[in-house]
């Protein structure tokens, strides 16, 4: 992975913690255009419609709340695998920490929600299912994790009360915290 092109990823993580979504959008097209992804690609990415990804979360997210709440833990993270066709899992988090990381891994308890369909393919082919490694597969990226945060947070935003944070992530150094 390439520090200098992932730092692109963490400004957007920075406007999507704010709650400014539509400037993450706005940087993450931005981004991607001026790493030389095409614009049709561009188009293909943001077309795709994950409803129904949201509904295998939210069918979920009741569940992950009252484990949490019976385990007295702090957090939810959802962990989804590029490398595997977006299959996606919400650990129950005793601890959370914004400085590290470790909270995450640390988890033993998680619920599986199952894969979002649509960008496993333009993963593969498009990005090469490369991660950050040169300009397409990053502008790629950062535009597939900022669609797959974006669901997360549709649905997250509905359960604001929950006392707990709700994260995400599709790396093992780092997260969003969305709520």
């Amino acid at each position: 992975m390439n520090a200098n092109y992932y730092k692109n990823w963490e400004t957007c993580v920075q406007f999507i913690e704010k709650g400014e979504i539509k400037n993450a959008e706005n940087f993450a097209l931005t981004v991607a255009s001026e790493l030389t992804v095409s614009q049709d690609l561009i188009n293909k990415i943001m077309a795709v419609n994950l409803k129904s990804y949201e509904k295998k979360i939210e069918g979920k997210i009741d569940e992950c709340i009252q484990q949490a709440n019976s385990k007295k833990a702090e957090a939810l993270c959802l962990y989804y695998s590029l490398d595997n066709g977006w299959d996606s899992t919400i650990y129950i988090c005793k601890n959370y920490s914004k400085e590290n990381n470790q909270w995450i891994s640390g988890s033993r308890d998680w619920i599986d929600i199952g894969k979002a369909r649509g960008f496993s393919g333009i993963y593969k082919k498009d990005a090469e299912s490369a991660f950050f490694s040169d300009e397409i597969s990053s502008g790629i990226c950062i535009l597939l994790m900022l669609k797959t945060t974006i669901a997360f947070y549709n649905v997250a935003r509905k359960f604001k009360n929950c006392g707990l944070k709700l994260c995400i992530t599709a790396t093992e150094s780092d997260f969003v915290r969305v709520l």
